[in-house]
């Protein structure tokens, strides 16, 4: 899977501002503006990632502790005729 350019400048700034990494937040700006980015939209980017920065870690560890649930509930799944999930037959 890959992101067009846009895209990927995009997460790169919200990541570096959400890990605080000054350095690469630099290059992720600069790359930003080599693409064509105008400082507004790049400030914006910048509110969002600090928006979602200030949410409690909490979310971030019900939103994991449930998608590891779910991917161990797929593991313990037995495939038959009647299952409906298609996979018995790959």
């Amino acid at each position: 899977m890959s992101l067009e350019p846009r895209s990927a400048a995009i997460a790169k700034i919200a990541a570096s501002a959400a890990c605080n990494s000054l350095a690469s937040l630099r290059f992720a700006i600069t790359d930003a503006f080599s693409l064509g980015f105008s400082t507004e939209e790049i400030q914006e980017i910048l509110t969002l990632a600090k928006d979602i920065q200030q949410q409690p870690v909490e979310h971030a560890a019900h939103l994991i502790a449930q998608l590891l649930r779910e991917a161990k509930k797929e593991q313990h799944h037995v495939h038959s005729d009647g299952c409906g999930c298609g996979k018995h037959h790959a």
